[in-house]
């Protein structure tokens, strides 16, 4: 029974990451993206599937990580890859973004939190609805996906950490939703959360930056959970970072969060074991 609360926690987590297929005027994050940002590529044009998983295994074998091929969670389903060149172009197309994601972490942050594996994957669903990332903390994991939706390079990386995030916050509260006063403390006196992340999604909306007083983006005002998520995944994506510095400078209560953020990862990132509160 725990562990199937867990993935239905998991489940409306990732609704974050909801996206309508190929048509990238439906990515939530259209508006605050820059298209024309790339990531470098992670192996040759031409690497086999055999050498993109070797690349990624390296790499995050590096950070005291291990990759995963293949998904297994209750509740969710998702496919591996296989040597096509369509989904060798599409594994490219992830690690170029998450690769690079995790790399700005050093490995004693992945060893506090107690993550141990990454989960690459497509077609990812959970509950029949699409995902393009899932926390999984009852198995120390966190799960991305490529689904064949064409994204922002930055706007999947912003989401690679606001996933990750969601992952830690369970860390630390043994719990995906929980009341954390001392986050509660930072909002300005007018903020009321919405209904959770998920009623965000089937409604063709955008997220945009700095939408009220006290959080980075729309999204952020969906719930506590997403507030924290938000920032952090926007304080560690180098793209939106130079933005929320903008935003913080204007903001007195958001530059509170991000200071608190930048806390959490100072204290995740001592070498050593650190407590998880």
């Amino acid at each position: 029974m725990y562990r199937i609360l867990l993935a239905l926690s998991a489940l409306l987590l990732s609704a974050c990451s909801t996206v309508a297929p190929i048509d990238h005027n439906n990515d939530a994050l259209r508006v605050e993206c820059h298209w024309d940002l790339q990531y470098p590529s992670v192996a040759p044009a031409d690497a086999t599937l055999a050498q993109l998983r070797e690349a990624a295994t390296r790499r995050l074998a590096a950070l005291n990580l291990n990759a995963q091929w293949e998904l297994s969670s209750e509740g969710a389903t998702a496919e591996a890859f296989t040597d096509s060149e369509q989904d060798r172009q599409r594994l490219h197309r992830l690690l170029s973004v998450v690769l690079p994601g995790l790399e700005r972490y050093p490995s004693s942050f992945f060893a506090n939190v107690r993550l141990h594996n990454i989960v690459l994957v497509k077609e990812l669903a959970v509950g029949g609805q699409r995902r393009l990332a899932m926390p999984m903390a009852e198995v120390d994991s966190v799960a991305y996906a490529d689904n064949s939706a064409k994204l922002c390079p930055a706007g999947m990386e912003m989401r690679v950490h606001h996933e990750f995030y969601h992952f830690i916050d369970y860390r630390e509260h043994n719990d995906y939703y929980h009341a954390d006063p001392a986050w509660l403390a930072l909002n300005p006196a007018e903020l009321t959360y919405g209904k959770g992340g998920a009623t965000f999604y089937g409604k063709n909306l955008q997220d945009v930056g700095h939408a009220k007083p006290g959080v980075v983006s729309l999204y952020s005002s969906y719930g506590q959970e997403e507030d924290k998520a938000e920032t952090f995944g926007w304080m560690m994506t180098p793209d939106y970072a130079a933005r929320l510095d903008l935003y913080a400078m204007q903001d007195a209560n958001l530059a509170a969060k991000l200071r608190h953020m930048r806390e959490q990862f100072r204290k995740y990132s001592q070498a050593g074991d650190v407590k998880n509160n």
